[in-house]
Protein backbone atom coordinates (compact mmCIF):
# COMPACT_ATOMS: atom_id res chain seq x y z
CA UNK A 1 0.00 0.00 0.00
CA UNK A 2 1.12 3.55 -0.73
CA UNK A 3 0.88 4.69 2.86
CA UNK A 4 3.34 1.95 3.92
CA UNK A 5 5.85 3.31 1.39
CA UNK A 6 5.47 6.87 2.80
CA UNK A 7 6.06 5.57 6.32
CA UNK A 8 9.19 3.74 5.18
CA UNK A 9 10.58 6.91 3.50
CA UNK A 10 9.80 9.01 6.54
CA UNK A 11 11.67 6.59 8.82
CA UNK A 12 14.70 6.69 6.52
CA UNK A 13 14.63 10.54 6.48
CA UNK A 14 14.39 10.73 10.29
CA UNK A 15 17.24 8.24 10.62
CA UNK A 16 19.34 10.36 8.19
CA UNK A 17 18.74 13.55 10.21
CA UNK A 18 19.59 11.75 13.48
CA UNK A 19 22.87 10.44 12.10
CA UNK A 20 23.88 13.79 10.43
CA UNK A 21 22.34 16.27 12.92
CA UNK A 22 25.63 18.02 13.81
CA UNK A 23 26.64 18.39 10.14
CA UNK A 24 23.26 19.82 9.17
CA UNK A 25 23.38 22.29 12.10
CA UNK A 26 26.87 23.49 11.06
CA UNK A 27 25.78 24.01 7.46
CA UNK A 28 22.69 26.01 8.56
CA UNK A 29 24.74 28.23 10.87
CA UNK A 30 27.26 28.88 8.10
CA UNK A 31 24.50 29.90 5.68
CA UNK A 32 23.01 32.27 8.27
CA UNK A 33 26.40 33.90 8.87
CA UNK A 34 26.95 34.37 5.13
CA UNK A 35 23.46 35.88 4.74
CA UNK A 36 24.14 38.29 7.63
CA UNK A 37 27.42 39.45 6.04
CA UNK A 38 25.72 40.00 2.68
CA UNK A 39 22.93 42.08 4.25
CA UNK A 40 25.44 44.14 6.28
CA UNK A 41 27.53 44.87 3.20
CA UNK A 42 24.41 45.89 1.26
CA UNK A 43 23.41 48.29 4.04
CA UNK A 44 26.86 49.91 4.21
CA UNK A 45 27.12 50.38 0.44
CA UNK A 46 23.52 51.47 -0.16
CA UNK A 47 23.20 54.69 -2.20
CA UNK A 48 19.74 56.24 -2.41
CA UNK A 49 18.31 57.47 -5.68
CA UNK A 50 18.23 61.27 -5.30
CA UNK A 51 15.66 61.83 -8.06
CA UNK A 52 13.39 59.36 -6.28
CA UNK A 53 13.89 61.17 -3.00
CA UNK A 54 12.99 64.51 -4.60
CA UNK A 55 9.89 62.85 -5.96
CA UNK A 56 9.11 61.87 -2.37
CA UNK A 57 9.29 65.61 -1.42
CA UNK A 58 12.78 65.64 0.10
CA UNK A 59 14.44 68.64 -1.57
CA UNK A 60 18.03 69.78 -1.13
CA UNK A 61 18.40 73.29 0.35
CA UNK A 62 20.14 76.13 -1.45
CA UNK A 63 23.89 76.02 -0.87
CA UNK A 64 25.67 79.18 0.30
CA UNK A 65 29.13 79.80 -1.12
CA UNK A 66 30.31 82.40 1.42
CA UNK A 67 29.15 82.37 5.04
CA UNK A 68 29.52 85.42 7.29
CA UNK A 69 31.20 85.22 10.69
CA UNK A 70 30.24 87.05 13.86
CA UNK A 71 33.29 89.33 13.68
CA UNK A 72 32.28 90.47 10.20
CA UNK A 73 28.73 91.33 11.28
CA UNK A 74 29.62 93.19 14.50
CA UNK A 75 31.58 96.11 13.09
CA UNK A 76 32.63 99.56 14.43
CA UNK A 77 31.46 102.66 12.58
CA UNK A 78 33.74 105.27 14.21
CA UNK A 79 37.25 105.61 15.62
CA UNK A 80 37.77 108.60 17.93
CA UNK A 81 41.31 109.50 19.00
CA UNK A 82 41.50 111.34 22.34
CA UNK A 83 44.70 113.37 22.57
CA UNK A 84 44.58 115.58 25.63
CA UNK A 85 41.66 117.95 25.18
CA UNK A 86 41.61 117.42 21.41
CA UNK A 87 39.48 114.92 19.52
CA UNK A 88 40.25 113.42 16.12
CA UNK A 89 38.11 110.95 14.24
CA UNK A 90 37.69 108.81 11.18
CA UNK A 91 34.68 107.20 9.53
CA UNK A 92 33.74 106.10 6.02
CA UNK A 93 37.40 105.14 5.68
CA UNK A 94 39.36 101.92 5.13
CA UNK A 95 41.42 102.76 8.23
CA UNK A 96 38.49 101.50 10.32
CA UNK A 97 38.71 98.15 8.57
CA UNK A 98 42.48 98.03 9.11
CA UNK A 99 42.07 98.80 12.82
CA UNK A 100 39.21 96.32 13.17
CA UNK A 101 41.27 93.53 11.61
CA UNK A 102 43.98 94.13 14.21
CA UNK A 103 41.35 94.22 16.96
CA UNK A 104 39.97 90.87 15.79
CA UNK A 105 43.45 89.33 16.03
CA UNK A 106 43.92 90.57 19.60
CA UNK A 107 43.22 88.38 22.63
CA UNK A 108 42.11 90.02 25.89
CA UNK A 109 41.83 89.14 29.54
CA UNK A 110 39.80 90.83 32.29
CA UNK A 111 41.61 92.66 35.04
CA UNK A 112 40.53 91.31 38.41
CA UNK A 113 39.63 93.40 41.43
CA UNK A 114 36.71 95.62 42.39
CA UNK A 115 38.45 98.81 41.25
CA UNK A 116 38.58 97.51 37.69
CA UNK A 117 34.81 97.05 37.48
CA UNK A 118 33.05 100.33 38.24
CA UNK A 119 30.60 102.98 37.08
CA UNK A 120 31.34 104.99 33.95
CA UNK A 121 31.39 108.77 33.63
CA UNK A 122 32.34 109.99 30.11
CA UNK A 123 33.94 113.12 31.59
CA UNK A 124 36.03 111.30 34.19
CA UNK A 125 39.78 111.43 33.52
CA UNK A 126 40.16 107.73 34.25
CA UNK A 127 42.96 107.24 31.74
CA UNK A 128 44.76 110.34 33.03
CA UNK A 129 47.68 111.27 30.79
CA UNK A 130 47.25 108.49 28.23
CA UNK A 131 46.20 109.16 24.67
CA UNK A 132 43.54 106.62 23.75
CA UNK A 133 41.30 105.33 20.97
CA UNK A 134 37.54 105.05 21.42
CA UNK A 135 36.05 102.37 19.17
CA UNK A 136 32.33 103.07 18.67
CA UNK A 137 29.92 100.27 17.75
CA UNK A 138 26.36 100.92 16.55
CA UNK A 139 24.81 98.37 18.95
CA UNK A 140 25.12 97.23 22.56
CA UNK A 141 26.63 93.74 22.59
CA UNK A 142 25.58 91.13 25.13
CA UNK A 143 28.19 89.12 27.02
CA UNK A 144 28.06 86.08 24.75
CA UNK A 145 28.73 88.36 21.77
CA UNK A 146 31.54 90.60 23.05
CA UNK A 147 33.37 87.62 24.55
CA UNK A 148 33.75 86.29 20.99
CA UNK A 149 34.34 89.67 19.32
CA UNK A 150 37.18 90.66 21.65
CA UNK A 151 38.48 87.08 22.05
CA UNK A 152 38.46 86.97 25.84
CA UNK A 153 40.54 84.16 27.26
CA UNK A 154 39.06 84.49 30.77
CA UNK A 155 35.53 83.69 31.86
CA UNK A 156 32.77 86.30 32.01
CA UNK A 157 31.04 86.60 35.38
CA UNK A 158 27.82 88.37 36.30
CA UNK A 159 29.72 91.47 37.44
CA UNK A 160 30.87 92.29 33.91
CA UNK A 161 28.84 94.75 31.77
CA UNK A 162 25.82 93.07 30.22
CA UNK A 163 25.87 95.38 27.18
CA UNK A 164 28.98 96.91 25.61
CA UNK A 165 28.87 99.49 22.81
CA UNK A 166 32.36 101.03 23.04
CA UNK A 167 35.88 99.99 23.85
CA UNK A 168 38.65 102.38 24.99
CA UNK A 169 42.23 101.35 24.22
CA UNK A 170 45.61 102.88 25.11
CA UNK A 171 49.23 101.83 25.49
CA UNK A 172 50.64 101.50 28.98
CA UNK A 173 53.67 103.81 29.11
CA UNK A 174 55.71 101.53 31.34
CA UNK A 175 54.96 98.15 29.74
CA UNK A 176 54.03 99.25 26.18
CA UNK A 177 51.15 96.76 26.32
CA UNK A 178 47.64 97.65 25.16
CA UNK A 179 45.09 98.13 27.95
CA UNK A 180 41.66 99.66 28.09
CA UNK A 181 38.04 99.46 29.14
CA UNK A 182 34.84 97.89 27.94
CA UNK A 183 32.20 100.60 28.22
CA UNK A 184 28.42 100.44 28.41
CA UNK A 185 26.67 103.79 28.00
CA UNK A 186 23.36 102.03 28.64
CA UNK A 187 24.44 100.73 32.06
CA UNK A 188 26.96 103.51 32.80
CA UNK A 189 29.46 100.77 33.58
CA UNK A 190 33.05 99.97 32.58
CA UNK A 191 35.41 97.01 32.93
CA UNK A 192 39.20 97.13 32.71
CA UNK A 193 40.85 94.77 30.20
CA UNK A 194 44.35 93.91 28.98
CA UNK A 195 45.61 92.62 25.64
CA UNK A 196 47.58 89.38 25.97
CA UNK A 197 49.29 89.74 22.57
CA UNK A 198 50.80 92.61 20.57
CA UNK A 199 48.60 92.72 17.45
CA UNK A 200 47.34 96.25 18.18
CA UNK A 201 50.67 97.79 19.19
CA UNK A 202 51.93 98.82 15.71
CA UNK A 203 48.71 100.55 14.69
CA UNK A 204 48.24 102.22 18.09
CA UNK A 205 51.65 103.88 17.63
CA UNK A 206 50.57 105.37 14.27
CA UNK A 207 47.70 107.50 15.59
CA UNK A 208 49.69 110.76 15.45
CA UNK A 209 50.81 109.93 11.89
CA UNK A 210 47.16 109.63 10.89
CA UNK A 211 46.64 113.18 12.11
CA UNK A 212 49.68 114.44 10.18
CA UNK A 213 48.61 112.84 6.88
CA UNK A 214 45.00 114.04 7.23
CA UNK A 215 43.40 110.63 7.80
CA UNK A 216 42.27 111.75 11.25
CA UNK A 217 40.39 115.06 11.20
CA UNK A 218 39.35 117.26 14.15
CA UNK A 219 36.11 116.14 15.82
CA UNK A 220 33.80 117.53 18.48
CA UNK A 221 31.47 115.81 20.92
CA UNK A 222 27.77 116.54 21.30
CA UNK A 223 25.98 115.38 24.44
CA UNK A 224 22.33 114.72 25.15
CA UNK A 225 21.92 115.16 28.88
CA UNK A 226 19.35 114.18 31.47
CA UNK A 227 18.87 115.09 35.11
CA UNK A 228 19.41 112.24 37.58
CA UNK A 229 17.43 111.32 40.66
CA UNK A 230 19.67 113.46 42.86
CA UNK A 231 19.49 116.49 40.60
CA UNK A 232 22.83 115.91 38.91
CA UNK A 233 23.20 116.22 35.13
CA UNK A 234 24.23 112.98 33.41
CA UNK A 235 25.27 112.36 29.82
CA UNK A 236 22.53 110.18 28.32
CA UNK A 237 24.11 109.92 24.86
CA UNK A 238 27.35 111.22 23.39
CA UNK A 239 27.91 111.70 19.67
CA UNK A 240 31.06 112.66 17.79
CA UNK A 241 30.87 114.92 14.73
CA UNK A 242 33.64 116.28 12.45
CA UNK A 243 34.32 119.96 13.09
CA UNK A 244 34.67 120.75 9.38
CA UNK A 245 32.69 119.64 6.30
CA UNK A 246 33.69 116.16 5.10
CA UNK A 247 34.56 115.27 1.52
CA UNK A 248 33.02 111.87 0.82
CA UNK A 249 32.20 109.82 -2.26
CA UNK A 250 28.95 109.24 -4.11
CA UNK A 251 28.85 105.76 -5.70
CA UNK A 252 26.85 104.28 -8.55
CA UNK A 253 26.31 100.52 -8.71
CA UNK A 254 24.45 98.07 -10.89
CA UNK A 255 22.21 95.53 -9.19
CA UNK A 256 21.61 92.01 -10.34
CA UNK A 257 18.19 91.59 -11.93
CA UNK A 258 15.46 90.19 -9.69
CA UNK A 259 13.58 87.45 -11.53
CA UNK A 260 11.60 84.25 -11.06
CA UNK A 261 14.92 82.51 -10.39
CA UNK A 262 15.47 84.85 -7.43
CA UNK A 263 12.04 84.03 -5.99
CA UNK A 264 12.66 80.33 -6.59
CA UNK A 265 16.01 80.52 -4.76
CA UNK A 266 14.41 81.95 -1.61
CA UNK A 267 11.42 79.64 -1.89
CA UNK A 268 13.70 76.60 -1.86
CA UNK A 269 15.81 78.05 0.93
CA UNK A 270 13.05 79.13 3.32
CA UNK A 271 10.28 76.56 3.03
CA UNK A 272 10.72 73.10 4.54
CA UNK A 273 8.93 71.47 1.61
CA UNK A 274 9.26 73.70 -1.50
CA UNK A 275 7.26 71.24 -3.61
CA UNK A 276 4.23 71.84 -1.39
CA UNK A 277 4.36 75.64 -1.83
CA UNK A 278 1.56 77.34 -3.78
CA UNK A 279 1.72 80.85 -5.24
CA UNK A 280 -0.82 83.62 -5.78
CA UNK A 281 -0.44 87.02 -7.45
CA UNK A 282 -2.00 90.39 -6.76
CA UNK A 283 -1.10 93.86 -8.08
CA UNK A 284 2.59 94.43 -7.25
CA UNK A 285 2.61 91.43 -4.90
CA UNK A 286 3.36 87.71 -5.05
CA UNK A 287 2.56 85.34 -2.18
CA UNK A 288 4.09 81.90 -1.66
CA UNK A 289 2.59 79.70 1.09
CA UNK A 290 2.44 76.08 2.23
CA UNK A 291 0.02 76.31 5.17
CA UNK A 292 2.76 76.64 7.83
CA UNK A 293 4.62 79.68 6.42
CA UNK A 294 4.24 82.42 3.83
CA UNK A 295 6.61 84.62 1.81
CA UNK A 296 5.07 87.85 0.51
CA UNK A 297 7.09 89.72 -2.12
CA UNK A 298 6.53 93.46 -2.55
CA UNK A 299 7.49 94.04 -6.18
CA UNK A 300 7.54 97.84 -5.84
CA UNK A 301 10.07 97.78 -2.99
CA UNK A 302 11.76 94.62 -4.30
CA UNK A 303 11.54 93.19 -0.80
CA UNK A 304 9.99 90.17 0.92
CA UNK A 305 8.53 89.26 4.30
CA UNK A 306 8.70 85.60 5.31
CA UNK A 307 6.39 84.63 8.18
CA UNK A 308 6.60 81.33 10.04
CA UNK A 309 3.18 80.79 11.64
CA UNK A 310 4.57 78.22 14.08
CA UNK A 311 6.66 80.96 15.72
CA UNK A 312 3.59 82.86 16.95
CA UNK A 313 2.86 80.28 19.63
CA UNK A 314 5.91 81.30 21.67
CA UNK A 315 5.56 85.08 21.94
CA UNK A 316 5.95 85.27 25.73
CA UNK A 317 9.19 83.31 25.91
CA UNK A 318 12.46 84.98 24.83
CA UNK A 319 15.04 82.96 22.95
CA UNK A 320 17.65 81.19 25.07
CA UNK A 321 20.22 81.85 22.32
CA UNK A 322 21.18 85.36 21.20
CA UNK A 323 18.94 86.51 18.31
CA UNK A 324 22.13 87.73 16.59
CA UNK A 325 23.82 84.32 16.71
CA UNK A 326 20.61 82.62 15.57
CA UNK A 327 20.16 85.12 12.73
CA UNK A 328 23.72 84.74 11.43
CA UNK A 329 23.39 80.96 11.41
CA UNK A 330 19.98 81.14 9.74
CA UNK A 331 21.02 83.51 6.95
CA UNK A 332 24.22 81.53 6.37
CA UNK A 333 22.15 78.40 5.73
CA UNK A 334 19.18 79.98 3.93
CA UNK A 335 20.43 81.55 0.68
CA UNK A 336 23.10 83.77 2.31
CA UNK A 337 23.63 87.52 2.62
CA UNK A 338 24.14 88.65 -1.00
CA UNK A 339 25.92 91.87 0.05
CA UNK A 340 27.86 92.91 3.20
CA UNK A 341 25.69 93.61 6.24
CA UNK A 342 26.44 94.67 9.82
CA UNK A 343 24.24 94.45 12.90
CA UNK A 344 22.45 97.71 13.71
CA UNK A 345 20.13 96.85 16.60
CA UNK A 346 19.45 94.01 19.04
CA UNK A 347 16.65 93.19 21.47
CA UNK A 348 15.72 90.01 23.34
CA UNK A 349 13.76 88.90 20.28
CA UNK A 350 15.10 90.68 17.21
CA UNK A 351 18.25 91.32 15.20
CA UNK A 352 18.39 94.15 12.65
CA UNK A 353 21.06 94.69 10.01
CA UNK A 354 22.28 97.50 7.76
CA UNK A 355 23.51 97.03 4.24
CA UNK A 356 27.14 98.20 4.64
CA UNK A 357 28.97 99.59 1.60
CA UNK A 358 32.33 101.42 1.52
CA UNK A 359 32.42 101.65 5.33
CA UNK A 360 29.02 103.36 5.57
CA UNK A 361 25.54 101.97 6.30
CA UNK A 362 22.70 102.31 3.81
CA UNK A 363 19.91 103.82 5.92
CA UNK A 364 16.90 103.52 3.62
CA UNK A 365 14.24 101.60 5.55
CA UNK A 366 13.51 99.25 2.65
CA UNK A 367 17.17 98.18 2.49
CA UNK A 368 17.37 97.04 6.12
CA UNK A 369 17.12 93.40 7.19
CA UNK A 370 15.39 92.08 10.31
CA UNK A 371 14.68 88.72 11.94
CA UNK A 372 12.32 88.08 14.87
CA UNK A 373 12.73 85.03 17.15
CA UNK A 374 10.62 83.49 19.92
CA UNK A 375 11.80 80.52 21.98
CA UNK A 376 14.48 79.76 19.35
CA UNK A 377 11.86 79.64 16.58
CA UNK A 378 12.02 82.10 13.69
CA UNK A 379 8.81 84.09 13.45
CA UNK A 380 9.57 86.68 10.75
CA UNK A 381 12.34 87.44 8.26
CA UNK A 382 12.36 90.65 6.20
CA UNK A 383 14.97 91.70 3.66
CA UNK A 384 15.55 93.40 0.33
CA UNK A 385 15.95 91.36 -2.83
CA UNK A 386 18.28 93.99 -4.31
CA UNK A 387 21.84 92.72 -4.61
CA UNK A 388 24.45 95.22 -5.77
CA UNK A 389 27.30 94.09 -7.97
CA UNK A 390 30.09 95.74 -5.98
CA UNK A 391 32.67 94.94 -8.65
CA UNK A 392 30.61 96.34 -11.51
CA UNK A 393 32.20 99.00 -13.71
CA UNK A 394 29.76 99.16 -16.58
CA UNK A 395 29.19 102.88 -15.86
CA UNK A 396 32.74 104.10 -15.18
CA UNK A 397 31.85 107.78 -15.58
CA UNK A 398 29.11 107.51 -12.97
CA UNK A 399 30.77 105.11 -10.56
CA UNK A 400 32.23 107.68 -8.16
CA UNK A 401 31.86 111.39 -7.55
CA UNK A 402 33.11 113.59 -4.70
CA UNK A 403 30.55 115.35 -2.52
CA UNK A 404 30.84 117.52 0.60
CA UNK A 405 28.53 117.06 3.58
CA UNK A 406 27.85 119.48 6.44
CA UNK A 407 30.18 120.00 9.40
CA UNK A 408 29.46 118.94 12.96
CA UNK A 409 28.71 122.56 13.86
CA UNK A 410 25.98 122.61 11.20
CA UNK A 411 24.66 119.32 12.59
CA UNK A 412 24.42 120.58 16.18
CA UNK A 413 22.71 123.79 15.01
CA UNK A 414 20.12 121.76 13.08
CA UNK A 415 19.53 119.41 16.02
CA UNK A 416 18.98 122.19 18.52
CA UNK A 417 16.77 124.18 16.14
CA UNK A 418 14.54 121.47 14.64
CA UNK A 419 14.35 118.59 17.13
CA UNK A 420 13.48 117.79 20.73
CA UNK A 421 16.79 116.30 21.91
CA UNK A 422 15.02 113.98 24.36
CA UNK A 423 13.74 111.96 21.39
CA UNK A 424 16.99 111.80 19.42
CA UNK A 425 18.12 108.17 19.34
CA UNK A 426 21.12 108.41 17.02
CA UNK A 427 22.80 110.73 14.49
CA UNK A 428 25.26 109.50 11.90
CA UNK A 429 26.54 109.66 8.33
CA UNK A 430 25.05 107.08 5.99
CA UNK A 431 24.00 106.43 2.42
CA UNK A 432 20.62 107.01 0.89
CA UNK A 433 20.11 104.60 -2.01
CA UNK A 434 18.19 105.90 -5.03
CA UNK A 435 17.15 103.98 -8.13
CA UNK A 436 18.16 105.70 -11.36
CA UNK A 437 16.33 105.85 -14.70
CA UNK A 438 18.62 103.21 -16.19
CA UNK A 439 17.51 99.64 -15.39
CA UNK A 440 19.12 98.14 -12.26
CA UNK A 441 21.27 101.23 -11.55
CA UNK A 442 21.42 102.69 -8.01
CA UNK A 443 23.15 105.77 -6.67
CA UNK A 444 24.46 105.82 -3.09
CA UNK A 445 24.51 109.37 -1.73
CA UNK A 446 26.32 110.14 1.59
CA UNK A 447 24.49 112.49 3.95
CA UNK A 448 23.59 113.07 7.59
CA UNK A 449 20.77 110.99 9.08
CA UNK A 450 18.85 111.09 12.35
CA UNK A 451 16.97 108.31 14.14
CA UNK A 452 14.24 110.33 15.82
CA UNK A 453 11.50 109.16 18.19
CA UNK A 454 9.62 106.27 16.53
CA UNK A 455 10.00 107.59 12.97
CA UNK A 456 13.15 105.63 12.20
CA UNK A 457 15.97 106.90 10.04
CA UNK A 458 15.48 110.07 7.97
CA UNK A 459 17.81 112.69 6.46
CA UNK A 460 18.75 115.28 9.08
CA UNK A 461 18.70 118.43 6.94
CA UNK A 462 15.46 119.66 5.40
CA UNK A 463 16.87 120.05 1.91
CA UNK A 464 17.76 116.34 1.89
CA UNK A 465 14.37 115.10 3.03
CA UNK A 466 12.12 113.56 0.44
CA UNK A 467 8.79 111.80 0.38
CA UNK A 468 9.18 108.40 1.98
CA UNK A 469 11.51 109.49 4.79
Amino acid sequence: MNWLKWITHARKLITFFRKNYEHIKSIALTLLIVLSLVLTWSLWTFKPSYPSLEGARIVKKQEVDVEAELKEIVYPTQLIYHKGDSLYGVEANDLINEFNMRLNETKFTFDTGTKNNRSFDPDETFIKDNKYIEVVFPVGMTQDIYKEIFSFESEITGSKPKYVDRIFLYQNKSTDSVEGYLVSYQEKKMQRIRASNNQLNPIMKEMDKWIDNGSFVPYMNFDIEERGNEGQVDVKRRFYFPEVPLDLTRYTYISRATSEDTYEMYKKALFKDPLAVKSASAPNQITYADGTAAMVINELQNRFTYTNFAGFGNRNTPSSISPLLQSIDYINTHAGWGNPYIVSNLTNYTANFWLFIENLPVLNQEMQMSLIWYENELQEYQRSLIQLDLSAASYPDLLTEKVTIQSGKDVTTELEKEFNLNYVQDVRIGFTMKKQNEPHVYKLEPQWFINYDTKGWQPLFKEDREEGF
